[in-house]
């Protein structure tokens, strides 16, 4: 039986061990190292050599056992190389075969953790493969590896290495953790990330994982071949190295594709500076979470400076154990983040890295792992006088070819920087010539002819030409009541008739106060023909809200059908109409207005975007056939007629020449939502995804629906995949009120992203930056669009719209864009994303909703000082700092209903001693508290455990924690665990018998002894089934093998 010696890990060993468990059978922390040899070479001395070199370090004999809750090294006094020459591998497969080998996972309580292959191919020439797992090898070990391997095979006797061995240095570390004398490097890492940013939040096209894996890509980066010479001349400026240079470029390209000004990333050190290691194999290598600053926007020099001064006063203090210094900061293990550092800089411009083998030549090959042990990793290495630089990323998180843009904006940005370092970073361009020309150009191409060019008409003139073509045609249904073609324009126009005698024309606003039904269809229409603009106005708005748009729109005159007092003349679909002004004689053209909607304003007022005929005219003609409605189909109008999409349902279906249903109130979801899309064989529908949700049908409950356009609210996933089918098309249509209805549109399917793809004809959509200048692909930025369908701007208010309608820098001459406030990105296929909004607006049940104009009103109320409002999981939420003893409730909504909306009125009301600022004595909104549970998860009492699977549970994790008892509703990390202690737990459960089958990533999943019981019970796990018979026969395995000498480290 061959001899064994045990001693405890090291710091870095430790967290290593807890990831490697977290990835059982994966190749994140294998180390390859892959050489061409060409001319002589005598594998049998190689393989001696190898041996020579496995007996001078005793980290090369080493693996890893748990016993007694912790895992221990576990050196092997004498050990053999696995060395194996392949002679079957042809050479147009070396490469896989390579790649393949080098993905192999370690097992690393059975070992050996080095292997070697050596590919012999048919032209003498061969493929040497050495991969190491991390545990026992950093970079520096791997040079002196190579180093000795090269020196045993020229003939040089390796003498018996009397130096430091690895386990004295675990011995070494753990006493000076033990005696403090770390304390004050631990320190001075929690002081400087006491209050940096936890995570980067990276734009990903992909959500994280509840569990993050290890499945990755590559990209390489094609760098300039002068980059290092011109790295180390701008370095040399701040009196820098080019590491230094390279990390203030990596941070400056993480902020522009973050937004972050403050952040964090990893870069490994060697842990080498105490001269008695140099000579060591072993993992020594530790990792730093450096932190850049780009508050203020820096020069390229001034940051590079910020940098250097971060590294030098981080230099004494970098023996720090990373875990320990996770520890000292406690920022939460989540399993779906790595804790402090999520991006990491690997730089290395050695060219050490080498095998010298005499007679022959040998060339070191590429051989990048795709394991991601980051979300993003920079790997740069020395080629020669070059640079060689990959991206290693998440696969899970990224697609392929949003890193690929990622790779090209970066060069393009290090190129930028090493030009004009003395300039703001943020002033440096990201994107190349080819990828500006993609997104501004080609990814635009939607112009089809002008409308105005095809039909000389206006709107109101092609309804009237479908009513002459198709006269006996139905056109609107509601309820019991049903029109014609012809019936429905002989209504209008009698309207319009007297409307013009009244004095409506051409920029006359005309108010439409009327309940859904064909009364308000007849209304919209009349005025168009009157040559007039309809402002729609909801009955059920409270009678100030009214007053302000009627004045604000300047209307003067309000269709509707009861006795209203809103400060205007008033007259009824049918009776006689007040003169409002001399009869107008002119026509309406072009550039007149169409109709006025209202939306939410942020600074507590609604404001009023009117469209222009020209823009109606283009959503009807252009725009109609991406949908398509045509004469043959039944149209639902559902959404409320101050929503623009009404707009839409109204003038598709009524230029088309189909029929137009609208829907009553009481048909708005569930049940009687369905119940009308079957009974009138809706074939087009416009929803917002909470009514589409709300449906009880099986998509094929509904045949002749042939069209589902969404909108309004984000399109939950499910939705998709129940409603579309190879009949059926989910149309996601996005679009602004002030971008006429629609900017973009998406054909949604099952299994593939929510998007709200890409713009509509005659239109264009851009993703920009605070500069105007478009962003990468994946990258984070707000929406504008510009082209057609741009509204004129906002009704009697020019300084808003100058603010919100600027001119178009990527356009024809004079033509402006829209600033939609929207959060977007673009995917590699040039398809859009929503993310969300820049400034406190958000879309709730397909309404646009101002936060801030509910906290205005708020705040309005005597008894309320102070007001916040949020959206909390699709729930208005506002939040209220009371005067004296707090309104109820029921005041607070009473308040706001009184003067708002119903869908403005919070469902949740939340009193606050003061509502969260930030530093800048601004609201700072990501404080907000949740709202209060019915159970709340926090601070519960003590519950005992109740089954023999949780008494169990309880006690090994009272023995892995250290204290007296453990409750069945305890948090494992609430009690202060950590990831180590876990790997405590997981011991102990299998050395009681309970952990057969059980995986740390189930430890993390299920922390409270209650719901690890349940996951144990319901999996088969029992304290007399065949997992308490697998972990007796384990403990005997181990007890058998089990030689302890105790040595050194002990």
């Amino acid at each position: 039986m061959p001899v064994e010696y045990e001693f405890p890990v090291s710091a870095a060993q430790a967290r290593m061990l807890v990831l490697d468990r977290l990835h059982p059978g994966t190749a994140q922390y294998n180390v390859p190292v892959a050489f061409a040899v060409r001319g002589p070479f005598d594998t049998a001395a190689f393989g001696a050599s190898l041996d020579a070199v496995i007996a001078r370090h005793e980290s090369l004999r080493t693996v890893f056992r748990p016993h007694d809750g912790q895992y221990l090294q576990v050196v092997a006094e004498e050990a053999k190389a696995a060395f194996h020459v392949e002679r079957d591998v042809p050479a147009d497969q070396v490469a896989a075969a390579l790649r393949a080998e080098a993905a192999r996972p370690f097992d690393v309580e059975a070992g050996p953790l080095l292997r070697c292959v050596v590919y012999a191919l048919d032209d003498g020439t061969h493929h040497v493969l050495l991969t190491v797992h991390h545990l026992v090898c950093d970079g520096w070990s791997l040079r002196l590896l190579l180093q000795e391997l090269s020196a045993a095979y020229r003939g040089a006797a390796l003498e018996h290495h009397d130096g430091l061995q690895y386990p004295d240095y675990t011995a070494w570390q753990r006493d000076r953790l033990a005696a403090n004398a770390l304390d004050a490097s631990v320190a001075f890492w929690a002081d400087s990330l006491k209050d940096a940013p936890r995570t980067l939040a990276l734009p990903t096209d992909h959500p994280h994982p509840a569990v993050q894996s290890t499945a990755g890509g590559v990209e390489r980066l094609d760098l300039r071949p002068d980059t290092r010479a011109r790295l180390a001349k701008v370095a040399a400026e701040r009196n820098a190295t080019p590491f230094t240079a390279m990390f203030a470029a990596f941070a400056a390209f993480l902020s522009r594709i973050s937004g972050r000004r403050d952040l964090v990333v990893g870069v490994p050190v060697s842990g080498r500076d105490h001269p008695d290691v140099q000579g060591l194999v072993g993992l020594l290598a530790n990792t730093l979470a450096l932190r850049a600053d780009l508050a203020g926007d820096p020069s390229f020099l001034d940051l590079m400076a910020g940098v250097r001064d971060r590294l030098h006063a981080a230099h004494p203090h970098q023996e720090a154990p990373f875990e320990a210094v996770v520890e000292a900061l406690a920022p939460g293990r989540e399993l779906s983040h790595d804790p402090l550092v999520q991006v990491m800089l690997a730089f290395d411009d050695d060219t050490r890295l080498v095998l010298d083998l005499p007679g022959a030549t040998t060339e070191r090959l590429e051989l990048l792992l795709d394991d991601a042990k980051f979300d993003l990793l920079l790997s740069v290495q020395r080629d020669g006088d070059d640079l060689a630089a990959h991206f290693v990323y998440r696969s899970d998180l990224f697609e392929p070819g949003t890193i690929q843009h990622w790779a090209r904006a970066f060069a393009t940005l290090l190129d930028g920087l090493l030009d004009r370092p003395d300039l703001p970073v943020s002033a440096i361009d990201l994107l190349s010539p080819g990828d500006r020309r993609l997104i501004l150009r080609d990814w635009n191409r939607t112009a089809v002819p002008a409308p105005e060019a095809l039909v000389p008409d206006l709107v109101p003139d092609l309804v009237a030409g479908r009513a002459a073509e198709r006269p006996g045609a139905t056109a609107i249904v509601h309820g019991t009541t049903t029109l014609t073609y012809r019936e429905l324009l002989e209504s209008a126009d009698r309207l319009a008739a007297r409307l013009r005698a009244a004095g409506v024309g051409p920029e006359v606003p005309v108010g439409l106060c009327l309940p859904r039904g064909a009364g308000m269809v007849v209304g919209a229409l009349a005025v168009l023909r009157a040559g007039g603009a309809y402002v729609p106005l909801d009955p059920a708005h409270p009678e100030a809200r009214l007053k302000f748009m009627i004045a604000d729109a300047g209307v003067r005159l309000l269709i509707t059908d009861g006795a209203r007092d809103l400060g205007v003349p008033v007259a009824s679909l049918e009776g006689p109409i007040p003169s409002i002004g001399p009869v107008l004689t002119e026509a309406p053209a072009l550039a007149n207005t169409a109709y006025i909607l209202y939306t939410s304003g942020s600074t507590g007022t609604p404001k009023g975007v009117a469209v222009e005929h020209r823009a109606l005219l283009n959503l009807a003609t252009a725009v109609r056939p991406q949908f398509p409605v045509t004469g043959e189909d039944r149209v639902l109008q559902y959404v409320s007629f101050g929503f623009d999409v009404a707009v839409s349902d109204l003038f598709f279906t009524l230029t088309a020449g189909a029929e137009l249903h609208v829907a009553g109130e009481d048909e708005r979801l569930g049940d009687a939502l369905y119940a009308r899309l079957l009974d009138s064989r809706i074939t087009y529908v416009f929803l917002p995804p909470s009514a589409a949700m709300s449906l009880p049908c099986p998509p094929d409950a509904l045949p002749e629906l042939r069209t589902l356009a969404i909108g309004g609210e984000a399109c939950p996933p499910e939705l998709v995949e129940r409603w579309a089918t190879p009949s059926r098309r989910v149309v996601d249509a996005y679009g602004p009120s002030e971008t006429t209805v629609y900017a973009t549109t998406a054909d949604l399917a099952p299994g593939r992203p929510v998007v709200i793809g890409r713009p509509v004809a005659n239109s264009r959509a851009y993703v920009l930056d605070e500069r105007l200048r478009p962003v990468p692909v994946g990258v984070v930025g707000e929406v504008y669009v510009a082209g057609s369908g741009m509204a004129r701007g906002y009704a009697n208010r020019p300084g808003l719209t100058a603010e919100r309608f600027v001119a178009d820098p990527y356009g024809p001459p004079g033509e402006r864009m829209y600033r939609t406030g929207d959060l977007g990105r673009y995917g590699a296929d040039g398809a859009l994303s929503y993310l969300g909004r820049v400034d406190t607006q958000v879309k709730l049940r397909g309404f646009r909703v101002e936060l801030g104009e509910i906290e205005t009103v708020l705040a309005a109320h005597p008894g309320i000082s102070m007001a916040a409002a949020a959206l909390r999981a699709d729930r208005l939420a506002v939040y209220a700092v009371p005067v004296g003893e707090p309104p109820s409730t029921a005041d607070v909504r009473a308040w706001l209903g009184a003067r708002l909306p119903g869908y403005m009125v919070p469902e949740i009301v939340i009193f606050l001693d003061e509502l969260p600022l930030g530093t800048s004595g601004k609201l700072d909104r990501a404080r907000l508290p949740e709202p209060p549970q019915t159970r709340p998860d926090l601070d519960r009492p003590y519950v005992a455990p109740d089954t023999a699977t949780e008494r169990r549970l309880a006690a090994v994790w009272a023995r892995a924690l250290g204290v007296s008892e453990v409750g069945r509703h305890d948090n494992f990390f609430d009690l202060g665990g950590n990831s180590i202690r876990l790997l405590a737990v997981l011991a102990g459960l299998r050395e009681d018998g309970q952990g057969g089958g059980v995986e740390l990533v189930d430890l993390f999943r299920h922390p409270t002894v209650a719901a690890l019981a349940a996951h144990l019970d319901g999996s088969g796990q029992d304290d007399h089934g065949e997992s308490r018979r697998r972990g007796q026969a384990r403990r005997e395995r181990l007890a058998a093998r089990r030689n302890v000498q105790r040595g050194r480290g002990q």
